[in-house]
């Protein structure tokens, strides 16, 4: 099973922090430790990141045909693209969202989130075990639903 992993603005200068652990990582030690995680779980990843919302929708355009699965953390685009959730409905794969933190405290606007609209779950507050839980899930939903165009999302 092939996923990847697409991350949005900002994420590349992000510092991760493992739920429970004090440790901080920056980006490469963060694609490190879940491709890592992934592996032992059987899932290969791949991984892209870019600050520019025509790039990463240009990436979840070409998913289809070389991967099962798309993890997405868009970042602050998750307030306001529509077109990125537009991508998502029409992928033609699965994705699941990413959210490092719980937005719940954050401002008021950050609370509706439409790349969630386009994905089959959310994993929010976790940190980076986040895309761990997200890659366990996601490859669980495949093996139940194996039907042709059955995770296509409405």
């Amino acid at each position: 099973m092939r996923f990847v992993v697409i991350n949005g603005p900002n994420l590349n200068i992000t510092q991760f922090s493992e739920k429970n652990h004090t440790a901080t990582l920056d980006y490469n030690q963060m694609v490190d430790f879940v491709y890592q995680c992934c592996l032992q779980l059987g899932i290969e990843t791949e991984y892209y990141q870019s600050n520019h919302e025509g790039d990463l929708i240009d990436e979840i355009q070409s998913v289809q045909g070389r991967a099962d699965g798309i993890i997405i953390n868009s970042g602050g685009y998750a307030q306001t693209s529509v077109a990125i959730l537009d991508a998502l409905r029409m992928a033609g794969v699965p994705a699941v969202e990413v959210v490092l933190q719980d937005n719940t405290e954050q401002e008021p606007f950050r609370k509706q989130d439409f790349t969630a609209l386009g994905c089959q779950a959310r994993f929010v507050g976790e940190g980076i075990q986040g895309y761990v839980h997200a890659a366990a899930y996601l490859a669980g939903f495949l093996r139940l639903d194996a039907q042709p165009g059955a995770h296509l999302t409405s």
